[in-house]
């Protein structure tokens, strides 16, 4: 009977084994990165819109740069699948955010952004916040076969700022949360170690909460531009403007050129609410020019100068 005995055992043996074999070469597949779907498309009506990203200020206790950084990434990115603005680097933004942060202390007259707004074009700036972020690895025991889960989690708190006013047009917060299976058998397999990837898709993921209402509300920016140049062609007076191909300008778009006479402010407040303008005609965009530029055909608009305001006609 004994040699029965180790026989049996010898088989079960065996098969354990194979079993273990199987187990370590089949890896469940990592959770799918959240796809963000904010709202249905629509076509674009005008010029984008010029929207300047400063960098996520991360106030969770994790990998501070790192994870500011990516935050900072992950919102560029999907701005930038809208197809509906013209975002600008962080480095080109120095002088506008070192503003906005003595706004915010209170040592500058909130009327001056609106000033830095003109120099830089921009309309809007997004803030964002990494309010808490975490990582950590949750494990289920089967006897042969162990498996580990990675989860990341994180919220971020975004605001968007109208450059021109320094009033805020949308403020939300978002929680997301991934996970990524992790499989050993027997002691042996795949670790859980930490994969920067699950910071993106935990940002994608809280982004994915307030993103389609965060584009409707920037989108819903009046555009502006200006007047580049100015010259005569034939006794027909041309303006020149900043906004052509990239900025999705279209010929045949008729545009109303404006002079800024003052300041309007809160008679309770002193809060700068925007310009006091003069109109000094309308025009037809006649051609595009480089990389960012269109020439409009004025209809009889004298005085109008480099750097006055351009507006699309209604």
């Amino acid at each position: 009977m004994k040699p029965m005995r180790w026989i049996a055992l010898g088989i079960m043996t065996l098969m354990i084994l194979h079993l273990a074999g199987c187990g370590a070469k089949k890896k469940p597949e990592p959770t799918a990165a959240p796809v963000l779907t904010p709202r249905e498309p629509t076509a674009l009506s005008g010029p984008k819109k010029r929207v300047g990203i400063f960098e996520f200020e991360n106030k969770s206790r994790y990998g501070q740069n790192k994870l500011s950084q990516a935050a900072t990434d992950v919102m560029y990115s999907e701005l930038d699948k809208a197809g509906r603005f013209l975002l600008y680097e962080r480095a080109n933004l120095a002088e506008l955010e070192k503003e906005h942060r003595l706004i915010e202390s209170g040592r500058v007259n909130p009327a001056t952004a609106a000033r830095f707004g003109e120099l830089t074009g921009i309309q809007a700036v997004v803030i964002g916040t990494i309010t808490q972020f975490g990582i950590w690895e949750e494990a289920k025991d089967y006897g042969v076969y162990k498996k580990k889960v990675e989860i990341a989690e994180a919220t971020v708190d975004v605001r968007v700022v109208d450059v021109t006013t320094g009033r805020v047009i949308f403020s939300d917060a978002g929680t997301g949360r991934t996970e990524h299976e992790l499989e050993s058998v027997l002691g042996f397999g795949e670790k859980a170690s930490y994969d920067e990837t699950a910071a993106d898709k935990a940002l994608r993921a809280a982004l994915a909460q307030f993103m389609g209402r965060m584009v409707k509300a920037v989108d819903g920016i009046a555009w502006e531009g200006r007047v580049a140049e100015v010259d005569q062609v034939g006794g027909v007076e041309r303006v020149y403007i900043n906004a052509g191909r990239r900025s999705g300008m279209q010929v045949g778009q008729k545009v109303v050129v404006q002079q800024v006479i003052g300041e309007i402010t809160d008679p309770v407040t002193s809060e700068f609410m925007g310009y006091k303008t003069r109109t000094l005609g309308e025009g037809t965009v006649e051609e595009l020019s480089g990389e960012d530029l269109s020439i409009a055909r004025m209809n009889g608009s004298p005085g109008v100068k480099r750097g006055d305001l351009v507006v699309l006609a209604e």
